[in-house]
């Protein structure tokens, strides 16, 4: 495919009203297109254009910019000839917040006169050789759908405005164009990979595929000193503190706490709405304060005091900044990269959130100092900060004017950054599975009444580790969940040097960013053969312990691979199976009908895909009493 070439400077925003817009400049054509601008198609999704006038101003026009709707002011040239600086003025009822591909200089005043004022935004740069040379056609041989100016595939498949699963835009892609393919996230070019001999050779391959660049712009906005955005030598300080914080031999002493927050949302069910024909619509923002609660006490020996209809002021204050923290982060990691940083800037609800987050987890820090030494000793059995904090640096500025090899444990920027990065990874993904848990229960009644049998052979009211282990077909469950309904669509890698995949034999360049296909593969016939068809929930498919003719169990990758897989995934496998094993000993869930528990993939995925429609029924089991 051939498009036009353009060499320009596209300044993306976010304005509403009439506007009026001038400029000096030494280009060609100037267009407002709204949305998103083909350059293959100048005239496509166009609101106004101006040719060069000859005079001092270079394009000047007035226009009406509506609401929800991005718009693009693309200033440009067809020559190399006709190049140099450039500006615009704008005048409107409000500040224009300019984004653009080149470097450039925003400055907002304010213009009165007598009878009204306007908001004057002035954008300074320059038309070079190095400005954007767009062509926004695929790159090199792979196969995939031409891209659209800033929206890449988003729009044209819909998970833009249509609001179409990603997950399942990513399978047709594959249906389409194979096991390796171009998918443009955006302006971001992603090689989304399915094929399962290629996977492992990049899960195997630790110094050719490297953290995902893009994941870590995004995160450095946000946690710059977590493992999320490190690599090198820094990435292996931190994880020789942070890994051993979530081996096994830690996390079952969480168990009590586990059942214990769990105990105090099946009052909250029983109390507020022991009603077995009400249907339950909100059940993702319950479990979500389920998760916040009990990951706060795990992580932090701190209660939140979300499962508690009364609480302290200033925990549910605390509380309050968290969700807005997290929530906006959500948002954020969907947004693009220049555009979710000017978000987090502007954001003023998340910046007094995130210092409030900041000075109670700083609090938390000085409150474990103070204990005694043998405390301490005491408290890192069971507190993940308490052995976080066991790592501080003594003396910060020494460690800091070391080299990276040489610096030992972590300093207290660090300490907050990994407390908050634990809450990011796993609020929202455990979540979501624990929702998909409770619709796949309420749809499938066979199988939750196989799930109840396999508990109600004990006959406890407690529960151990020892029998959360011995819960057989709760485990081929939760492993068909994961393989079915995975909390991520995908993981992402870079590439640190050229490669070529052994399987499909597709040539990788330096720099490519590369997406595993984790939902694609979960449903591929090829590793999934039967009895049942991979887009059936059959957890019966996981009884035969290791692959079997017709499951190839290791396509089922749900927390990734490698040395970068999720490092909380025993936390997470833990803690979801502790807290469905206790929802299974008391509850049964009914389905609320499809109009409201369809299931189906949320089409505005964060960090986590969950489902679009849910409404259960809650009915408390006869022998449960208290």
């Amino acid at each position: 495919m051939k498009s036009m070439q353009f060499i320009c400077s596209a300044l993306v925003m976010i304005i509403i009203g009439f506007v009026q817009f001038s400029a000096s400049a030494p280009t060609d054509p100037t267009i407002i297109s709204q949305n998103y601008f083909d350059p293959s198609n100048s005239s496509l999704n166009v609101r106004t254009r101006d040719d060069d006038t000859g005079g001092y101003n270079q394009f000047q026009f007035s226009i009406y910019l509506e609401a929800n709707a991005i718009y693009i002011l693309v200033v440009t040239t067809y020559s190399p000839l006709v190049m140099g600086a450039f500006s615009v003025n704008v005048s409107g009822p409000t500040g224009v917040a300019f984004q653009s591909v080149t470097t450039a200089i925003t400055t907002t005043t304010t213009a009165s006169t007598c009878s009204s004022s306007a908001i004057i935004s002035c954008y300074l740069s320059t038309l070079t050789n190095n400005s954007s040379t767009v062509y926004f056609t695929l790159r090199g041989s792979l196969p995939g759908m031409a891209p659209q100016f800033l929206f890449g595939n988003l729009l044209q498949t819909g998970v833009i405005w249509r609001g179409e699963p990603l997950p399942n835009v990513l399978r047709q892609f594959q249906d389409k164009f194979g096991d390796v393919f171009q998918f443009w996230f955006g302006p971001a070019r992603m090689v989304v990979v399915s094929c399962l001999e290629d996977v492992q050779h990049i899960f195997s391959h630790r110094h050719i595929y490297e953290q995902a660049d893009v994941f870590d712009e995004k995160m450095k906005s946000i946690v710059p000193n977590s493992i999320f955005c490190l690599t090198g030598s820094k990435y292996k300080r931190h994880t020789t503190i942070t890994h051993p914080l979530f081996r096994r031999g830690k996390i079952v002493n969480h168990l009590d706490t586990i059942i214990n927050c769990t105990d105090k949302l099946l009052t909250r069910w029983r109390t507020n709405n022991n009603d077995p024909n009400y249907i339950h619509l909100n059940m993702f923002e319950q479990l979500q304060q389920l998760v916040l609660e009990t990951f706060s006490l795990i992580f932090f020996d701190y209660s939140l005091q979300t499962m508690d209809n009364q609480g302290d002021r200033n925990r549910n204050e605390f509380a309050h900044a968290i969700y807005t923290v997290l929530n906006t982060i959500i948002t954020v990691i969907k947004m693009p990269t220049f555009i979710g940083r000017l978000y987090l800037l502007l954001n003023l609800k998340y910046r007094r959130s995130r210092d409030l987050v900041n000075q109670h987890l700083y609090r938390m820090i000085e409150q474990e100092l103070q204990e005694t030494p043998m405390m301490r000793a005491e408290r890192k059995k069971l507190s993940l900060i308490a052995s976080l904090i066991a790592s501080l640096q003594q003396d910060e500025k020494l460690e800091a004017s070391k080299t990276e090899e040489d610096k030992k444990g972590l300093s207290r920027a660090e300490v907050l950054d990994e407390m908050l990065s634990f809450l990011i990874a796993g609020y929202s993904t455990t979540t979501a599975a624990l929702t998909w848990f409770i619709h796949l229960m309420s749809i499938h009644p066979e199988v939750q009444n196989k799930v109840k049998k396999e508990l109600a052979q004990y006959n406890m009211q407690s529960l151990s580790v020892e029998q959360l282990d011995s819960f057989t077909y709760l485990d081929c469950v939760l492993r068909e969940m994961f393989r079915f309904v995975p909390p991520g669509f995908g993981t992402l890698r870079t590439l640190t040097v050229d490669d070529r995949l052994p399987s499909t034999g597709a040539e990788l360049r330096k720099g490519d960013l590369v997406l595993i296909g984790i939902h694609n593969m979960g449903r591929d016939r090829r590793y999934w053969s039967g009895p049942v068809d991979p887009d059936q929930f059959y957890p019966e498919r996981f009884l035969v312990e290791g692959n079997d003719a017709n499951n190839n169990k290791a396509a089922s990758i749900s927390f990734g691979g490698g040395h970068r897989q999720c490092i909380g995934q025993d936390l997470a496998r833990f803690e979801v199976k502790a807290i469905c094993a206790r929802l299974m000993q008391r509850v049964t869930f009914g389905d609320g009908g499809p109009e409201v528990n369809s299931g189906e993939y949320a089409g505005d995925e964060g960090d986590a895909v969950t489902p679009k429609r849910m409404g259960v029924t809650i009915t408390f089991d006869p022998d449960y009493s208290t």
